[in-house]
């Protein structure tokens, strides 16, 4: 997508038309990229090409594949209660327990993301996730953060940090796509 089509997308009445006729799809650089959260220490790596000046979403997607909703177990695990809802920076010792719960279990992951061009590194963090981003009766998803990313190659690593038992049969991937609502920061 050409940057002047990126800007009438943008437009209030425009890029609704233009979102009517598909002409707005943003795609995603991530689909579906398998991460063991059973074993610590193991690694995404995937390369990938920004079309458009962005800020883009990481997320993890567990699910069943069988298409059977989650157990109680498994919810307890991954989490019920929506990021919105979670205070960032609360106190959790203040929190009540079923409170507490429904945030469900933190999981670190570190996040690298680098320029392939001259292999700068632009985003690195550790994220420690809880809550859900989205949820489902059969799959949750938790976010690993915002990157805001300009056109070109990246090479990005998200490695599982902790094990995470109780989720053995159920299905990990990893998922990049563009936040159309947060406006793009990084530097070229």
């Amino acid at each position: 997508m050409s940057p002047f089509i990126y800007s009438m997308c943008q437009k209030p009445i425009v890029g609704l038309a233009m979102a009517t006729v598909a002409l707005c799809e943003f795609p995603q650089l991530i689909k579906d990229a398998p991460l063991k959260l059973s074993e610590a220490g193991t690694v995404v790596t995937a390369d990938v090409e920004v079309p458009v000046d962005l800020s883009y979403t990481l997320q993890l997607e567990v699910s069943n594949p069988a298409g059977d909703s989650l157990s109680k177990q498994e919810i307890s695990i991954l989490g019920d209660r929506r990021m919105e809802d979670c205070i960032e920076g609360t106190d959790l010792s203040k929190v009540s327990k079923q409170e507490r719960a429904s945030y469900g279990r933190p999981m670190a992951f570190k996040v690298e993301v680098r320029r392939k061009a001259d292999n700068t590194v632009i985003h690195s963090r550790l994220v420690n996730t809880m809550c859900v981003a989205s949820k489902w009766a059969n799959q949750r998803s938790r976010s690993l953060g915002n990157i805001p990313l300009a056109r070109g190659m990246y090479s990005i690593r998200v490695e599982n940090v902790d094990a995470q038992t109780g989720l053995d049969h159920l299905s990990s991937n990893l998922a990049l796509a563009p936040s159309i609502d947060r406006p793009l920061t990084a530097q070229r």
